[in-house]
């Protein structure tokens, strides 16, 4: 029998408190959102929401859990939500990493979602670089000594933390994995331009390199 619209938002706000660093807990929620796609803004509403009360570990789960959402999405060509995504996602990560004590935790997993997001085609080419100015502002802000936070954030309690290293250990197994993941577009086309980003720029060794090898080729002909 279907949810109606409050019943789905409770179930909803429910999965979200469950979510965890496995790939499970993050797919079990995408699946809901999608079977209720009727509902994706009343349903979105409640992601931003959590982000807004929940702790700082929790929202690190959030993100990552959006980033399945909208891989889910693109394969079941409903964009609705990745719409929602590319538009709020300076706010979810101000939500994810917020100028307050105890965020700094979170800003190198937040790069890592983002470049997750980049690498799958999650997100538009003109919002990258405010996240990305944004992270590097806030990782600033947060980790000087004299920065008086705006807003006191409560304390990792030991379980917390025991919590939070089991799955940030998920997590990295996770990204491992993802090496291998090819984003969408021709491969030809994403191998060149991945030997163009990580080819250095032509300097003297290379020169050095080249009369090298004409001096081995010109010994070998005569």
């Amino acid at each position: 029998m279907p949810l109606d619209s409050f019943e789905a938002r409770l179930t909803f706000i429910e999965l979200l408190r469950r979510l965890n660093a496995s790939i499970q807990s993050a797919t079990k929620c995408a699946h809901f959102a999608l079977k209720y796609q009727d509902m994706c803004e009343d349903l979105y509403s409640c992601i931003i929401e959590e982000l807004e009360k929940t702790s700082l570990n929790a929202r690190i789960n959030i993100l990552f859990f959006l980033e399945t959402l909208c891989d889910n999405c693109m394969r079941a060509g409903f964009t609705d939500y990745v719409d929602m995504v590319n538009r709020d996602l300076w706010e979810i990560l101000d939500k994810v990493v917020p100028p307050a004590q105890g965020a700094l935790a979170n800003v190198a997993l937040a790069r890592q979602a983002l470049e997750n997001f980049k690498q799958k085609g999650l997100i538009n080419e003109d919002r990258i670089s405010d996240t990305e100015r944004l992270l590097l502002e806030r990782e600033k802000l947060v980790s000087k000594d004299e920065f008086q936070v705006r807003r006191e954030l409560p304390s990792f309690s030991k379980e917390e933390i025991l919590r939070r290293m089991e799955e940030d250990r998920e997590r990295h197994k996770r990204m491992r994995e993802n090496i291998w993941v090819i984003p969408p577009g021709d491969a030809l086309q994403l191998e060149f331009a991945s030997a163009w980003e990580t080819t250095s720029d032509l300097d003297d060794d290379d020169f050095d390199l080249i009369r090298e090898e004409r001096a081995i080729f010109r010994r070998s002909t005569k």
